[in-house]
């Protein structure tokens, strides 16, 4: 297969915006409506501006909400509203002051909320948000200390509501993240099987790498992300028998996800396909989405799912004796098997120092430092364009610049589009809502389908929720400032918005940006290790299966890694074609490296051939220190005879290694 022919390139739109239908969450939008809506209906009737406030920290507070176990939500959900509380009055208290002070404050918050990233991805969703409240509440003045008191007692009230609501009037059930993780698992793994039926055993070699490409490295995901969610689940509930039914079906999953590797490592190189086998991994994908079902719904024993698997253990009998079949029945015995619980993820944590990593970060080699100074300039250079300009409500603009700055160039211009459309976009339709509703009781209406919507979609699409997120404060602030125009208010937000997404893009690319194409060769390097330790354990002598499934995961990781490296070098340097061509083959050829292992492991003979397998690790080791270090490749080693394992896997790794050698030599010297 030649480097062109195995790497197609995507595409850059696809790549930068990002869209996942299944995250859409009406539960999350229906809570966090009613934290905001009841708050903004109590203001009105009230006669109360200042509730606005309390309203838009509960919605905040719904935003900041992890999910997982109470325990962890409460913490995150306290921390929010301690942080994003003192950043609020810090900036108000500071704006009564002259914007020279509030420049300064909104740079020390800046610069505290971005550091508390190295947490984690709550904490940074936290600190994100808390800057957010104090760039707005910098344009709120409290000329008085019983102005400042009102504020705070507002704010901070709107957060104990949202907390209230969450945790304990609105409570999400304890394990349905857990249950939707492992789900996605079985979803992710019925598209890869579906995928896999529309292939035939003659389809293009293009076709397969743009298969494997797809849903490998999606399939990894899902595992990982559900591993991490079962792992903060049974830290806080214990290992409940729900939990431990949940822990033996991603195990499940694992195995049959080797399987399919195999599978399709098989059927690529098998001679043809007749319409029984593809018909049987039709109904295997079928399985695997009712089981699916089953999970989501709670109901995982239930019999739907083990009725289709006995029609298909049925169908996978009329199939002619050979590789494809017997991999179809070791895939339907793994589904049918119990299993014992791996022990190992019910362990807590590892408890350190809260300090720890922060002064880990005291280094200007640290990204996440660079990126808190860069964050606090571009956002303090916003406040101070502003109030210099005498702009108002230009507290958009430098939210904006919170919210699209993102550590790299490449994840900054995707969110900076997505927000300027998205915010064009709301505020053509906030103005529309601004000509039909009049009065405060239909604009109090208005907040609750638009509060849904918001939440709904967060997950969805960062400017699918820009675009709901735009009309709902324009109306919140018409509630709160009666006789303000709601179309004018909408199109000066899209403004600052756009504006904003320039300055952040702007700050991303002048103020100590970070580029993406250095991570990718370490990436790279990595990968080939991973994959090639991989492969040399498959021909190890001794079949030691959790070795073997440790570095299988590994090895998906590490690949997985890779092509997110190479996806985000290519929005920061798609004019490079030559080497991203070559590091996107790379990637390609390392997932084959692992596919042919994984059926040479499961396929060979007991004797296994450790001399081989030593010459695989050692080749791509070889190939990794080259890449890692910018040095020429060293000259390839002869691999061993073929002896008793000679075979077509083993022909097929050996062709690997060559193609990949070939794909390195366009990024080493020499």
């Amino acid at each position: 297969m030649s480097r062109a022919a195995a790497a197609p390139r995507p595409s850059l739109i696809r790549a930068a915006i990002a869209v996942s239908p299944r995250s859409l969450s009406l539960g999350e939008g229906l809570r966090a409506a009613a934290s905001c809506a009841v708050v903004v209906a109590i203001g009105s009737l009230l006669q109360a501006p200042i509730l606005a406030w309390a309203a838009i920290a509960a919605f905040w507070t719904c935003l900041a909400d992890p999910g997982g176990p109470n325990r962890d939500r409460v913490r995150a959900l306290a921390g929010f509203s301690l942080l994003s509380g003192a950043f609020a009055v810090a900036g108000a208290a500071a704006s009564a002051q002259g914007w020279p002070w509030a420049t300064a404050i909104v740079f020390l918050c800046a610069l505290i909320g971005s550091a508390v990233r190295v947490y984690g991805a709550a904490a940074r969703q936290i600190g994100t948000l808390a800057v957010v409240a104090c760039v707005v509440a910098v344009d709120h003045h409290t000329p008085t200390p019983a102005a400042l008191g009102e504020f705070a007692a507002a704010y901070l009230g709107g957060c104990a509501w949202a907390m209230l609501l969450a945790l304990s009037i609105w409570r999400i059930h304890p394990f349905r993240p857990a249950r939707e993780g492992v789900a996605t698992v079985y979803r992710s793994l019925a598209a890869m099987t579906a995928g896999l039926a529309r292939l035939d055993a003659g389809a293009a070699p293009r076709d397969w790498v743009l298969h494997a490409q797809r849903y490998r490295h999606a399939v990894r995901s899902a595992i990982e992300t559900g591993r991490a969610t079962l792992d903060r689940t049974l830290r806080g509930r214990g290992l409940a028998a729900p939990l431990e039914r949940l822990l033996l079906a991603l195990d499940r999953a694992e195995r049959v996800f080797a399987r399919l590797i195999a599978l399709s490592e098989l059927r690529q190189h098998a001679s043809g396909s007749g319409p029984q086998e593809r018909l049987a991994l039709r109904r295997l994908a079928m399985v695997l989405y009712r089981q699916a079902h089953a999970f989501a719904a709670g109901r995982e024993d239930g019999a739907p799912w083990r009725r289709s698997l006995d029609r298909l253990d049925g169908l996978i009998g009329t199939l002619d004796d050979g590789p494809v079949a017997a991999g179809l029945r070791a895939i339907v015995d793994q589904l049918r098997s119990a299993g014992e619980t791996p022990e190992v993820r019910a362990r807590p944590a590892a408890r350190q120092p809260w300090l720890a990593p922060l002064r880990a970060q005291l280094s200007w080699r640290s990204e996440v430092l660079r990126h808190a100074l860069r964050c606090a300039v571009a956002t303090a250079g916003a406040v101070m364009l502003s109030h210099i300009l005498g702009l108002p409500y230009a507290y958009w603009m430098a939210m904006a610049v919170v919210l699209v700055l993102q550590p790299s160039v490449a994840t900054t211009w995707p969110r900076a589009l997505e927000r300027a459309v998205g915010s064009v976009l709301g505020g053509a339709l906030a103005a529309l809502l601004g000509l039909v509703l009049h009065t405060p009781l239909a604009l109090t209406a208005a907040v609750f389908p638009l509060a849904i919507a918001t939440m709904a979609v967060r997950s969805v699409n960062y400017g699918l929720f820009v675009f709901f997120l735009t009309p709902l404060f324009v109306l919140v602030i018409e509630l709160s400032q009666p006789g303000t125009s709601e179309p004018a208010l909408a199109w000066m937000r899209a403004l600052y918005n756009v504006l904003g997404s320039a300055i952040g893009v702007l700050g991303g690319l002048l103020l100590w940006p970070s580029r993406e194409d250095r991570q990718l060769r370490p990436a790279l390097a990595a990968a080939i290790e991973a994959n090639g330790r991989y492969a040399a354990l498959a021909f190890a002598p001794d079949r030691d299966e959790a070795a073997i499934e440790a570095a299988r995961r590994a090895a998906g990781l590490a690949s997985g890694n890779a092509e997110a490296a190479h996806g985000r070098t290519l929005l920061e340097a798609w004019w490079q074609r030559d080497a991203l061509d070559a590091a996107l083959s790379i990637v390609i050829l390392a997932r084959q490296l692992a596919g042919a292992a994984t059926a040479a492991w499961l396929h060979r003979p007991e004797a296994g051939d450790a001399a081989f397998g030593q010459w695989i690790a050692a080749e791509t080791a070889a190939l990794a220190e080259a890449l890692r270090h910018g040095t020429a490749l060293p000259a390839a080693a002869a691999p061993p005879p073929g002896g008793a394992a000679e075979d077509s896997e083993r022909s097929r790794l050996l062709q690997e290694i060559l193609l990949l050698r070939a794909a390195t030599e366009h990024l080493v010297p020499g």
